[in-house]
């Protein structure tokens, strides 16, 4: 993300549809402000700051994974979507549905995460 980033088209309505109906966080692992800024506008590029869609201070960055889990434990948010098997793993004790997009095969890894390969298709 240093040099550019891009919002996969076919999950911005996914994604605006959830931010109508949920409080809905986006979080980055960023290495420096230019990865942050270059995020940043991939999303506004994408219209997901349009009135009713995502929040510009709801999208968060850390520097790390431990950071990223750090967040969601503090958010203590009922829903999780993430592409890291050891963050999930470390919060299926804390948050009640999890999905982990992976192309790893074996379903439900534990009773509160699910596995898909992508966002659109676990909400088809």
């Amino acid at each position: 993300m240093q040099k550019h980033a891009t919002v996969r088209p076919s999950v911005v309505e996914l994604l605006l549809e959830i931010s109508r109906h949920c409080d809905l966080y986006l979080m980055e692992t960023v290495l420096d402000d230019k990865s942050k800024e270059n995020a940043l506008m991939a999303l506004e590029s994408a219209g997901l700051f349009r009135t009713g869609g995502l929040m510009k201070e709801k999208v968060l960055f850390c520097s790390t994974e431990v950071g990223r889990t750090s967040f969601v434990r503090q958010l203590e948010a009922d829903f999780h979507i993430d592409t890291s098997l050891d963050i999930v793993s470390q919060l299926s004790r804390f948050i009640q549905c999890q999905i982990f997009i992976s192309s790893m095969e074996g379903g439900q890894l534990a009773a509160n995460i699910f596995n898909s390969p992508n966002l659109e298709q676990f909400f088809s």
